[in-house]
């Protein structure tokens, strides 16, 4: 399965290799919902690598912050999108919940990441920005580093041109009602496969 081939390199925030584990023994618990997450701006496999992220920034741990070396120099939209989500609403009410158990969390990620990536090429499109989409399905976004240095000046100027559009998006609702949806959809099939009442006879 793709979410096997995570790595502690492939985090935006500073953690320990018992997250990695963590994350990998929930996917394979909730193997059954992995098709949720889909395709977008970016690849399936970079798609696992966000949800993992987004699993990291959902866990109750106040000392795991974003990672300030210089990789995130080269991926200024993790640390833009990070931050939006971080300030946003719905988020931290999804963060907040008292009863968010590992299944809800987990299932959050499959979605927001799969709403992220769909809103990742929905700005793509909007400001027409059709080479990064085209070269998007050619690289994996979050090993660009490893190519080389002409590849790697594309890839920069590539999140350059991103961010600029993002920045602007960011202005609009898209995100936020992204981020609803994804929380809401996911809250509601944790509802109905994990707390469904019993049924007496």
């Amino acid at each position: 399965m793709m979410y096997e081939k995570i790595t502690i390199d492939e985090s935006i925030l500073y953690i320990e290799q018992h997250h990695v584990d963590t994350f990998m023994q929930l996917a394979t618990k909730l193997d059954n919902y992995s098709y949720l997450l889909k395709e977008g701006g970016i690849s399936r496999m970079d798609g696992w690598i966000m949800a993992f992220n987004i699993w990291l920034i959902l866990l109750p741990e106040d000392d795991i912050i974003i990672k300030t070396d210089e990789t995130s120099l080269y991926y200024t939209s993790n640390v833009l999108i990070y931050n939006a989500l971080k300030d946003d609403t719905y988020f931290q009410h999804l963060k907040d919940r008292a009863d968010a158990s590992p299944e809800l969390l987990y299932l959050s990620s499959l979605f927001l990441a799969t709403g992220l990536n769909e809103w990742l090429l929905f700005v793509m499109k909007k400001y027409q920005l059709h080479g990064l989409i085209e070269r998007g399905k050619s690289r994996s976004y979050f090993n660009a580093l490893n190519g080389t240095d002409e590849e790697i000046q594309i890839f920069l100027e590539d999140q350059a041109q991103f961010v600029k559009a993002a920045v602007q998006e960011l202005r609009e609702n898209s995100f936020k009602q992204m981020i609803k949806r994804c929380c809401d959809e996911a809250y509601f099939l944790y509802v109905d496969h994990y707390q469904q009442p019993l049924i007496k006879d």
